[in-house]
């Protein structure tokens, strides 16, 4: 019985909270909106100590952005493009590229561009092209949020591009824990065209970028000098791509948030019908306001922890 009082006091009008259910209150939503930036917190915190626990990569293999990818290509018509292993190390070699440099763009500080990863891995290009993304919980919603963008979606949707490669990488990048998904694209320069040099030309580091057709020059380009970057394994690939964590922060903030906002929408409808069937009057409610505020924390949540594409 003491739990139903007490559930009734929480969630339900009554003598004992004011005619207004104590979650509505204001201390109660502000004590709410702190504690769910608190399990953020250690959320983040956690994540470092319990690498294995709360994965940053769980729900994402190099293989399943393939499958949705072809899977787009073939709503459009298009063939499937080939997975090719040389193309998976140069993407995991740039992805731990940007963790060790520190950078989100698709050019290093240094100078450094996407094709650089495509040569120092043996993969001499005709067309050639890259798509970046972080912090999404799982393969589909990056495939997604790719596809939406118009820029993106035609590197995707490029009839040019026969091979691609996926590499899954996860890490501390700017002061944020983050796993980065790099998507090269890319069709082989025959060996019999060898007066068809391939020259880069990409566009502004903000949008995805893929090469133009190569323009022939009179000398060879030079073989550029190989990074410091080890080359993965392929056991290693396929390691990133599969490690079993119990939890994700980023499935879990957007859970707890969600749950809580059903929670208070349906406490708030609950409220609306009682106070209007008992036909109770109360000389101060502001629980829209409130109710619209801690919305605004909510949303900005999930705001900070969407996935970005470049």
């Amino acid at each position: 019985m003491r739990f139903f009082h007490v559930l009734r006091h929480f969630l339900l009008p009554h003598e004992s909270n004011n005619q207004k259910a104590k979650v509505l209150h204001p201390g109660s939503l502000f004590i709410i909106t702190v504690g769910l930036i608190g399990f953020q917190l250690i959320l983040g915190l956690a994540g470092r100590s319990f690498p294995r626990v709360l994965g940053y990569a769980a729900n994402i293999s190099p293989e399943e952005v393939i499958r949705l990818t072809n899977a787009r290509r073939a709503e459009s018509g298009l063939a499937p493009l080939s997975q090719s292993s040389t193309l998976s190390q140069a993407a995991l070699a740039k992805g731990n590229d940007m963790l060790a440099k520190g950078y989100w763009a698709h050019f290093a500080p240094d100078g450094t561009s996407p094709w650089n990863f495509f040569l120092n891995f043996g993969y001499k290009y005709k067309y050639a092209g890259e798509n970046l993304a972080r912090d999404f919980a799982d393969a589909s919603t990056a495939v997604s949020a790719w596809m939406n963008s118009p820029t993106h979606r035609e590197n995707i949707l490029n009839p040019n591009y026969r091979d691609i490669g996926i590499g899954v990488v996860e890490g501390n990048l700017l002061g944020a824990d983050t796993t980065i998904i790099v998507q090269f694209f890319g069709s082989p320069l025959q060996e019999s065209a060898t007066a068809n040099i391939p020259e880069a030309r990409a566009k502004e580091a903000a949008f995805p970028i893929s090469s133009a057709t190569p323009r022939p020059t009179s000398t060879p380009t030079p073989t550029p000098t190989p990074t410091l970057t080890p080359i993965p394994t392929p056991q290693q690939i396929e390691e990133v791509g599969s490690s079993v964590t119990f939890v994700s922060p980023f499935s879990s903030t957007k859970g707890v948030s969600l749950l809580v906002t059903g929670i208070l929408l349906m406490v708030l409808s609950i409220d609306f019908i009682v106070v209007k069937r008992n036909k109770i009057v109360r000389s101060g409610g502001k629980t829209l306001a409130h109710i619209a505020f801690l919305g605004m924390i909510l949303a900005v949540i999930l705001i900070l922890k969407a996935g970005q594409i470049i």
